[in-house]
């Protein structure tokens, strides 16, 4: 019985499974990143380290690894798996996404609440400071509600405010205004 080897670029229903394997190895080095950050945390501020290292150990766990375990699945996944996960995550919170018009109300409603929190956040500690009792009692629920303040004024101006604020960014991009009736 003569069994024939094939040497060179694998079968289609071979390359489907290797790509599923490496899709799963690239979410589960993903997963592990986030866990493995966020489950180190405990650890270190438990540790009797200074506070300044602990908060510096702490950010790396928190931002760093997740980012570098993301590389390491992207190098395992490949780019068709990655642009497949990509499509598919992306697919399922697109709901929560900003619609790219609105209405000229909900907009300006949107750029009153933007505009207040961010000078209220710049100008907050040197106005009034005995007014605002209730900044001082609860520091951290007042800046809770500001951060969530500026979220909902992003969500309310739309997905087309990002692409106003990203021209910022671009130099030659051009102002065109539409022509009043």
């Amino acid at each position: 019985m003569n069994t024939i080897y094939s040497i060179g670029p694998p079968t289609p229903a071979n390359s489907d499974v290797r790509q599923k394997r490496r899709l799963i190895l690239g979410v589960v080095v993903w997963a592990a990143g986030w866990i493995l950050g966020l489950a180190l945390i405990p650890v270190v501020n438990a540790s009797d380290l200074a506070t300044a290292l602990k908060a510096t150990l702490n950010g790396i766990l928190l931002l760093g690894f997740p980012k570098l375990f993301l590389l390491l699945a992207v190098a395992i996944m490949g780019k068709p798996g990655f642009a497949y996960l990509k499509s598919l995550l992306g697919s399922h919170f697109r709901r929560f996404a900003p619609p790219a018009a609105v209405s000229a109300g909900r907009y300006r409603a949107g750029l009153i609440l933007l505009i207040s929190m961010v000078v209220l956040g710049s100008i907050g500690d040197y106005v009034a400071t005995d007014v605002i009792s209730l900044r001082d009692e609860h520091p951290r629920l007042v800046a809770l509600t500001g951060d969530l303040l500026l979220l909902v004024s992003l969500f309310l101006l739309g997905g087309d405010f990002w692409d106003k604020v990203r021209s910022l960014f671009v130099q030659d991009a051009r102002v065109v205004f539409p022509q009043t009736k």
